[in-house]
């Protein structure tokens, strides 16, 4: 009885694991496109429309800058009513911003920070193997 409850759980945990989604996401931010984003996130509700993850800020403008070159921290990802529309929570290097836009390369929408600070972003996605 032991070993058949304890199948149960192994087959349960395979299906749940097997529909976990991942997302890479990419991006560039910046007036020039100076900075570039990546990010893994893998799905945290129920429907798939929320994702969150580690994320990658790295400088790759060919101007000096202030501060380091890549930073490390989180994003967590809402699609909104269409597939491509979403909202995007970006910490990183001890900023805390929004983007709300398309998850498209060609368009162009707004990061907002906690400090004032706008900067247009492109972000666009892939589905990981």
């Amino acid at each position: 009885m032991k070993l058949l409850v304890l199948a149960i759980c192994i087959g349960a945990f395979g299906a749940a694991s097997a529909e976990a989604q991942t997302l890479q996401i990419q991006g560039v931010a910046g007036y020039l496109s100076e900075y570039e984003l990546t990010a893994e996130v893998s799905a945290s509700g129920v429907e798939h429309k929320e994702f969150s993850g580690p994320l990658t800020v790295k400088h790759v403008g060919v101007c000096t800058h202030s501060g380091p070159d890549e930073m490390f921290g989180q994003m967590s990802i809402r699609f909104l009513n269409s597939s491509r529309r979403v909202e995007a929570d970006l910490s990183y290097g001890g900023r805390e911003c929004v983007y709300t836009g398309d998850l498209s390369e060609a368009a162009t929408g707004f990061m907002t920070c906690a400090n004032n600070l706008t900067l247009p972003v492109r972000l666009w996605t892939k589905q990981t193997p």
